[in-house]
């Protein structure tokens, strides 16, 4: 991202106001050290796919677990398209997850496919991850179209 961008987004942030600021400002260092994290590690040894036993799917948080969910999905949100570096899914996935355990929030990475046209492939295979605690989904959008891996296919 140019300077000159960075720049233009400073009086918007400072509108965010303090609280905001400093969201989106540790969910850009996660971010960051997500990154990182997986251009030195593999995805195994960052604990994906998550092979130990599910939380309850059933687990629901607090209200203030959720406002602490819905904070971080929103400053995750807002951060990825303002840093100057690719922060797909997976991306978003860990700096969430590392997030959320401060606070001693049980979350997991889910990784799924969907077929799909794309490209001129009639029926192209696509990969998405995204972050679970409990059924909610704090990043990856919709994803009522993927196929979660670990799932049992419905015959």
């Amino acid at each position: 991202m140019p300077l000159a961008h960075v720049l233009h987004e400073l009086p918007a942030l400072a509108a965010a106001g303090p609280v905001r600021a400093l969201d989106i400002a540790r969910a850009a260092a996660e971010l960051a050290f997500a990154r990182v994290l997986l251009a030195r590690k593999t995805v195994r040894q960052l604990g994906i796919p998550d092979l130990t036993p599910a939380p309850s799917p059933s687990f629901q948080p607090d209200q203030q677990q959720q406002a602490q969910l819905d904070r971080i999905a929103k400053a995750i949100a807002i951060a990825v398209p303002r840093v100057p570096w690719r922060s797909d899914c997976l991306v978003q996935c860990l700096a969430a997850r590392r997030w959320l355990a401060t606070f001693g929030i049980p979350a997991r990475i889910q990784i799924g496919m969907k077929r799909e046209p794309r490209d001129g492939c009639k029926d192209a295979l696509l990969a998405h991850a995204w972050l679970a605690v409990g059924d909610i989904v704090v990043t990856g959008g919709d994803v009522s179209d993927f196929a979660a891996f670990g799932d049992r296919a419905q015959t």
